[in-house]
């Protein structure tokens, strides 16, 4: 028994220490081409009862499968950013910036047709130097608002009305006031007098040398002489 026991421990001894590898079990892959997966692809298509897709042609050095995006916008991402940077591709779309008011707050006559020049009006109220305001021949609103339209004397003081008064005046040189109702109202000095004429929703006529009063603001008249030949 025991001449068996010791052959039996000799076998497995000799089994764990051999020498000779154990068979394994190997995994091998197989690589198919590009033609050979497109031809079974055009099998299975067929097979499925699809039209078999036309295979593209790619770009070389490229491994199979992987084909360049088509597109007309399309660029490699290095070329995008210097084309981004240097100011390059489609312009890009910025809103407008927005026009500027046709007329500025400035203290002016704004005339939207030219017209012949009759006379002015100078005021020393706010420049000492004097301002000159144009009067021409046509119809003048007196305001302390810029007007969306139309011709207007903008006066930028308290005591002047959005709709103060309205200025006519005529080619042959008449010119005429009609007071609005205003707050502060309107008064015209004569030449050479002291006396003041208050107008109060009514017409007055004004000559050269005369001074008129919107409110608080005095404006010297000044009208050209013209005769038909000059």
């Amino acid at each position: 028994m025991d001449n068996e026991k010791n052959a039996n421990v000799d076998e497995e001894q000799e089994s764990e220490f051999s020498n000779e590898p154990a068979p394994r079990a190997r995994n091998r892959t197989v690589m198919l081409t590009s033609d050979v997966t497109n031809e079974v692809r055009a099998r299975l298509a067929q097979e499925m009862g699809q039209a078999a897709p036309t295979p593209s042609a790619g770009r070389p050095g490229l491994p199979a499968g992987f084909e360049t995006p088509v597109s007309s916008n399309y660029a490699p991402a290095g070329a995008r950013r210097e084309n981004n940077f240097m100011g390059g591709g489609a312009p890009a779309h910025h809103t407008p910036a927005p026009m500027p008011a046709a007329h500025s707050n400035k203290e002016a006559a704004f005339w939207t047709q030219e017209s012949p020049v009759v006379g002015f009006l100078v005021s020393f109220d706010v420049n000492p130097n004097g301002t000159v305001f144009d009067l021409r021949a046509g119809r003048l609103i007196v305001t302390s608002e810029s007007a969306g339209g139309g011709n207007y004397l903008l006066i930028k003081d308290g005591s002047v009305s959005p709709m103060h008064a309205i200025i006519r005046i005529t080619t042959a040189g008449e010119i005429q006031v009609l007071d609005q109702l205003s707050e502060f109202g309107t008064r015209v000095q004569r030449f050479g007098s002291e006396e003041e004429e208050e107008l109060s929703g009514e017409k007055a006529s004004i000559e050269h040398g005369d001074v008129i009063k919107f409110g608080t603001r005095k404006f010297h008249v000044c009208v050209i002489a013209r005769n038909d030949k000059s």
